[in-house]
């Protein structure tokens, strides 16, 4: 545990009283550093958004954003972060110009307190207080499969959706929570865990799982998109096997200023592979953009 944590823990003890402030007060004086990172349609290489992800402060160094996230749990105080995050990227977002889409992260617990308490609907205030159309945005949504009533977080996306957010399940493990999830609430994207994308060229298990999920996906009209791509093979293999998008260092590395084009050497591997060993998955041919179902053409329109 870091050295913040250490005092953390000892103020807590000493203050019990007075949990839930001062995670929040400390990153109200130090601030949040939000980056973007690119994520890009690999059927052309085009840039269709940026997910956003929030750094502690850099005088917080040794922290690691999922220690304040844990820290904040203790403290009762993970919604009042995630919305200060939320406030950050925005703000941020506005002042870069961001084109295309906005990708934020929320967790399904503070959705549905959210929605208990004040309603979703304040999420949607926030993005017109920074001049940001809901239709720009897209909700990665985590923690889905710790919700204990599913038709809850349902209710909670729904002023959502219909202000036109588009809905994504964050870190699909392919869990039959998981899948349930899937079912249920009928998300408009699925971002697979980067344990799928890892190895994906060699391991037939991780091959196999996202072939499955790809059909799936044309079944439930939603797009797939592919975490963590740190290598060229990785990237193309994931093409070959008709995954829709893609994220990761290998595509871009996260910055602050968001970025308006593919980088080269991602832009080369998707234009031949030829310098690349190529996938050793039995995978479907890649599908042109004109056999694209209608569905799913209207599912890449949110992302325009």
């Amino acid at each position: 545990m870091s050295e913040w944590l250490s005092k953390m823990g000892n103020w807590l003890r000493r203050a019990p009283r007075a949990r839930g402030r001062n995670v929040m007060q400390l990153l109200g004086s130090e601030g949040l550093a939000p980056v973007f990172q690119s994520m890009v349609d690999l059927r052309n290489g085009i840039v269709l958004g940026q997910e956003a992800l929030v750094r502690p402060p850099r005088t917080l160094a040794d922290t690691s954003l999922e220690d304040l996230w844990k820290t904040a749990e203790k403290e009762n105080c993970l919604q009042e972060l995630e919305l200060a995050c939320l406030e950050a990227v925005m703000e941020q977002w506005s002042s870069q110009i961001g084109k295309g889409k906005l990708f934020v992260n929320f967790s399904a617990q503070s959705l549905v307190q959210l929605q208990q308490s004040q309603g979703t609907a304040n999420l949607l205030q926030l993005m017109h207080k920074h001049r940001i159309n809901p239709k720009h945005v897209g909700l990665d949504v985590s923690g889905y499969t710790r919700v204990y009533k599913m038709d809850a977080l349902l209710d909670a996306l729904s002023p959502l959706r219909a202000a036109g957010v588009t809905v994504a399940l964050d870190n699909f493990s392919a869990s039959e929570k998981s899948m349930n999830a899937w079912s249920v609430l009928l998300p408009d994207m699925v971002k697979m865990a980067p344990r799928w994308t890892h190895n994906i060229a060699t391991e037939s298990e991780h091959s196999r799982m996202v072939r499955s999920l790809v059909r799936i996906a044309r079944t439930q009209n939603a797009l797939l998109v592919a975490k963590s791509v740190e290598t060229g093979v990785e990237l193309l293999t994931m093409k070959a096997l008709e995954v829709d998008i893609a994220q990761g260092f290998f595509l871009g590395s996260p910055s602050l200023e968001p970025a308006r084009s593919l980088n080269l050497r991602a832009r080369d591997a998707l234009g031949s592979g030829e310098n690349l060993s190529p996938p050793t998955t039995s995978a479907m041919p890649m599908t042109s953009a004109e056999d694209i179902p209608p569905e799913l053409a209207q599912r890449y329109s949110l992302l325009n």
